[in-house]
């Protein structure tokens, strides 16, 4: 039983240590986006401790002393997402300039297309970003298209293809491939209310060993300098395979202006659906300040390793959003 605590203990401790580098490699992003577990196995072994071994003895109270610094350093970068925590985008009970927009990364193998279908008739999103499509997914929800008339659709094989779905008008819209020649990203402009929104789509590789982490980085930022809060009401969203605490998403934000709408109401964990306990947030919305949160939900599963989330807010009249921004200026 000591011997487990001890292995459990140096594992975690570990993991923070990595954690705090800055380096980009695909085991410290790992450990990254694995705050939240690390520091609940720290917390359940400080209560283990604490009932089941001998406090007298030096080790242990050495052991523990370390996993409560730890603990409290992964508490220090997660806590903003914390119900009880300052919220970063305000709230409104205003609807006269609502949009509501779904993201869903609907997984290439998922076959069962018909909850996707039923999913978006329930729902009945302004638009939806649909990420790892191909050409059958793309087919099988082509009914959707009729109430749906305007899309930006790139299928792809790979797992990375991506399309969105408007009722509203887009305009100037363009699939890139900022960095990656496989990876592409949607950019268009959505006509709303006489004014134009900036949507930002996004599906950049996950880190691992065969990856390049540093790529999905570079992107980020590359969209964050596309994104400027002092021009056009911006919103970006998709599958980010990131974290908000991450370090790079912190630069994102910070150099984009833009808002989460999670910090202060919760993580919605969007992966994996398939298994409980192991569950990240990384599918994401970011939003400029002209905009206030109506609500943001994580929805029912589809069969996807992912689950949908649902992002309703209100576009600002333009009156109150330059006197917002007079303040942050």
């Amino acid at each position: 039983m000591e011997l487990t605590f001890q292995i459990l203990a140096a594992i975690t401790m570990i993991g923070t240590m990595v954690s705090s580098s800055r380096k980009t490699n695909w085991w410290v992003k790992v450990c990254d986006v694995s705050r939240v577990h690390i520091a609940s196995v720290m917390f359940l072994l400080i209560v283990f401790a604490i009932f089941f071994l001998p406090l007298s003895t030096p080790w242990v109270l050495v052991t523990m002393a370390i996993l409560f610094i730890g603990l409290l350093y992964h508490l220090m970068i997660i806590t903003p997402f914390f119900p009880f925590s300052k919220k970063e985008l305000l709230a409104t009970t205003k609807t006269d300039g609502k949009i509501s927009v779904l993201s869903v990364n609907v997984r290439l193998k998922n076959k069962k297309y018909q909850n996707l279908i039923n999913l978006i008739e329930e729902i009945n999103p302004d638009v939806f970003l649909l990420t790892e499509v191909d050409q059958i997914w793309l087919d099988a929800i082509d009914r959707l298209r009729t109430n749906y008339p305007y899309t930006v659709l790139n299928p792809l094989d790979n797992t990375y293809g991506i399309a969105l779905y408007s009722k509203l008008k887009l305009e100037n819209s363009e699939v890139k491939y900022m960095v990656q020649k496989d990876i592409p990203s949607i950019h268009t402009s959505i006509k709303f209310h006489n004014r134009d929104i900036q949507l930002l789509g996004l599906h950049p590789r996950p880190p691992a060993p065969w990856t390049q982490p540093e790529k999905k980085d570079i992107e980020l930022i590359m969209v964050a300098g596309l994104s400027n809060i002092n021009s056009k009401p911006t919103i970006v969203t998709g599958d980010l395979n990131d974290v908000g605490w991450s370090k790079i998403t912190v630069n994102f934000k910070q150099i984009s202006g833009l808002l989460d709408p999670r910090i202060g109401r919760g993580f919605f964990n969007t992966y994996n659906a398939l298994i409980p306990v192991f569950q990240f947030p990384v599918d994401h919305f970011f939003v400029s300040k002209h905009f206030k949160l109506i609500t943001i939900k994580k929805l029912k599963a589809i069969g996807s390793d992912h689950y949908p989330v649902l992002l309703e807010i209100n576009l600002e009249d333009e009156g109150e959003v330059s006197s917002e921004l007079s303040i942050f200026s």
